[in-house]
């Protein structure tokens, strides 16, 4: 089997600091083989954390199809985004309707693609490289 029809799989997360509202994406990727392929981190600036979230799929949709991947599984620990990615819930919010239509036009390129929700200590790296991009700006 070749590398692009291989899954890969993206654990990401988008931290907020409401009281500043800055915001901050990180994400962990595994090759199909388990192993550890990389983990980012970016700072935001000033956004809402529904945005973040949608921000780090856009990033890793982008960065994947720049790859040749053409096949992964990405987890994420914001239900509301997952449910939403996944058709299940309407999106009123216009700002996150455009995100989500980026989202869609990106999906396109890949053979398959699926969004798990996960509990939030299960995506503890990911939440942890966040929560430090959010410290380093505060400071």
């Amino acid at each position: 089997m070749s590398t692009s029809l291989q899954t890969y799989i993206l654990f990401a997360n988008g931290a907020c600091c409401n009281t500043w509202n800055i915001s901050s994406t990180a994400w962990v990727i595994y090759s199909p083989f388990d192993e550890l392929v990389s983990m980012h981190g970016v700072s935001l600036g000033q956004t809402m954390n529904n945005i973040a979230e949608y921000s780090v799929v856009i990033e890793l949709l982008s960065e994947y199809i720049s790859f040749g991947i053409w096949s992964l599984i990405m987890k994420l620990d914001s239900e509301l985004i997952v449910l939403q990615l996944n058709r299940v819930y309407a999106i009123r919010n216009l700002v996150l309707l455009r995100l989500f239509f980026r989202v869609r036009l990106l999906e396109c390129e890949f053979d398959y693609i699926e969004y798990q929700h996960i509990l939030r200590y299960l995506n503890t790296l990911s939440d942890a490289i966040a929560s430090r991009m959010l410290s380093i700006h505060l400071q």
